[in-house]
């Protein structure tokens, strides 16, 4: 029977276990276990690079051992920096700031379920409307509210050379398959998209936000109503 880990909508707190075959791995809250890649793995002061066999030692000394990630702009971990200097402390929520209203969007390039290929510096000119979802099979997909959104959509002309519409699934693609039911639907669909999720320090689900034809973020919608697509694109 396949098993199914429960994604809750606390902050992605990072874990860090450490197994009978030294094999060290990160436990996401949210809907995975991670394997570290050891080469990507250096100390956050000195910027050093932290070998296989001393980090083992550090784990097994201190296994709350502060972590962070540097997530690049394809989704990928880049690297693993390791506090020393906080060996002993608890482990603390390491997100960093959101970004925010009016500040150029960091550009990220990602594969859809259908395996395209898209980027966002590439969509210059148009209005961007990001969603970020946990799951497309249960009860916390709002799908609804993706029903409002495609309906703002479809009500502006010439849609498809004024707005992109995406959004980024943490669950897997077979997941988002069996959930998505909206053929007519004007987003993209990313899935695994837990790294772009903590890049982009989104913490509540779903989430929309908006990025206008310059590539700067409008604002954060808790509320679809509240998103005024016809004015953005006549401002």
């Amino acid at each position: 029977m396949k098993k199914k880990v429960l994604i809750t909508i606390l902050f992605f707190t990072v874990l860090m276990t450490f197994g009978q075959e030294k094999i060290i791995t990160q436990k996401f809250t949210t809907s995975r276990v991670e394997k570290i890649d050891y080469s990507k793995i250096y100390d956050k002061e000195t910027g050093e690079k932290i070998n296989k066999k001393d980090f083992i030692k550090i784990i097994e000394n201190n296994p709350n051992l502060q972590l962070d990630e540097i997530i690049g702009v394809n989704g990928k971990i880049e690297k693993y920096l390791v506090n020393l200097s906080k060996q002993n402390n608890k482990i603390i929520n390491n997100r960093k700031n959101p970004i925010l209203k009016g500040e150029l969007f960091p550009n990220f390039i990602a594969k859809t379920i259908d395996k395209k290929k898209i980027e966002l510096n590439k969509f210059r000119g148009k209005i961007v409307i990001l969603r970020f979802e946990l799951e497309a099979n249960s009860f916390r997909f709002k799908k609804q509210e993706i029903k409002q959104i495609d309906s703002l959509i479809n009500n502006l002309k010439n849609t498809n050379e004024e707005i992109k519409a995406i959004i980024f699934f943490a669950s897997n693609e077979t997941d988002i398959k069996q959930g998505f039911d909206l053929p007519e639907s004007n987003f993209e669909l990313i899935p695994n998209a837990l790294n772009f999720q903590e890049r982009y320090s989104i913490t509540r689900f779903p989430t929309t936000i908006v990025i206008d034809e310059n590539g700067k973020l409008v604002d954060y919608y808790k509320s679809i109503d509240e998103m005024n697509l016809n004015k953005m694109i006549t401002e």
